[in-house]
């Protein structure tokens, strides 16, 4: 069975690189034990740069640390706002409760804790408290009342995934969740696409960003370590019978950028019992293309080649703000600049100042689908 699956998230047990990531996460969970204070995380970046991987890590350290962490997931599907975010937290706690009630006599003590706060929601976003009818909840005093049923856990893990969704309340509801006083510590995990660090620095959400001062964490490449962790983790169940060779791990680096939904599919298609080395690389590059179009495939069809070159140069800057004389320094002849942004690459919001709008991986990708490599 291929143990690479490009398509989901990487299990926690398989997550490999992001090393400053998991120290800093230790270090917030060893701070919550000792002085059960709050702590929050923010993971930006691309969509197949990996935010929910790691979100999904830093739930498993905190379990490992103790398994009596309560941990909750949010992920956003449409766009929220204050009353629906903490509705949902609530919610979640209480699916969390129900789900583990028959784990062990203190998840037994947590579920009737939770159902005794168990609510209906509104439409207005007004809950009616189930065990005092005619009792109505705002939803910051839902969601107090059910953390407050969460005292005795050692922590809670509230994780938010695809919080660009938040609108501006919502925001500011993560600072609300960060420095709320509860008897029980709350470590905030929040995730999301580039646009939300950039609206948490404009000088309105300024006050949101500095919750998470010292612990942000740009989601983007794989450095060449880094990549050779993320295909060696896999394997190791297999025992020593399949590995890569180092000159394998040097070729689906140069491909992909250490882009990690690039890195997922270039070893998917590569892989096979033994040693896999830079042939089984190249052979598998139609594969790897082949898995990625259902996504990737219909960004960028009109482009040039050479459209397609330059938007590499500039992603491998690594920089999501870039001023015309930057862009041409990377080697970008000055008419694509124009045709980058008409292709909605590149977003002019100043006069000789862009941002880029695309993720990298459409680029590497078209690279590898043209052979541009």
């Amino acid at each position: 069975m291929n143990p690479y699956d490009p398509g989901i998230p990487v299990p926690p047990e398989r997550f490999a690189g992001r090393r400053r990531l998991i120290d800093r996460t230790q270090d917030l969970l060893e701070k919550a034990r000792q002085e059960r204070s709050n702590s929050s995380l923010l993971l930006h970046g691309h969509r197949g740069s990996g935010k929910t991987s790691a979100l999904r890590k830093v739930q498993a350290l905190a379990l490992e640390k103790d398994p009596r962490t309560v941990h909750v997931e949010v992920p956003l599907r449409q766009r929220h706002g204050e009353a629906a975010l903490l509705s949902d937290i609530a919610d979640e706690l209480q699916r969390f409760g129900e789900a583990r009630k028959s784990t062990g006599s203190f998840f037994q003590r947590l579920h009737s804790r939770l159902s005794s706060v168990s609510v209906s929601v509104l439409g207005t976003g007004v809950a009616v408290a189930k065990s005092t009818p005619g009792r109505t909840l705002n939803p910051l005093s839902l969601w107090k009342a059910t953390m407050t049923a969460a005292a005795e856990a050692p922590l809670v893990v509230i994780s938010i995934d695809d919080a660009e969704l938040l609108d501006d309340p919502g925001i500011g509801t993560l600072k609300t969740i960060a420095e709320s006083n509860l008897e029980v510590p709350v470590l905030l995990v929040v995730a999301g696409g580039p646009e939300l660090w950039a609206r948490l620095s404009l000088r309105g959400g300024s006050p949101v960003a500095r919750i998470f001062s010292g612990s942000t964490f740009d989601m983007s490449d794989f450095t060449r370590e880094e990549t050779e962790e993320a295909l060696a983790a896999p394997l190791r169940s297999r025992g020593p019978r399949t590995s890569w060779d180092p000159a394998a791990v040097q070729r689906v680096q140069d491909l992909s950028h250490g882009y990690p939904y690039l890195v997922q599919c270039l070893a998917c298609a590569a892989y096979h019992e033994g040693t896999i080395s830079r042939e089984d690389v190249e052979a598998g590059i139609e594969g790897a293309v082949e898995m990625a179009g259902p996504w990737l495939q219909h960004e960028l069809e009109r482009a040039s080649d050479e459209d397609i070159r330059a938007f590499v140069r500039i992603a491998d800057s690594r920089r999501s703000a870039l001023r015309t004389t930057e862009i041409l320094q990377l080697g970008v002849l000055p008419p694509y600049v124009p045709r980058l942004v008409r292709l909605g690459v590149l977003e002019q919001v100043a006069r000789g100042h862009y941002v880029l709008k695309k993720a990298p991986v459409i680029a590497y990708y078209h690279a590898l689908r043209r052979n541009l490599t």
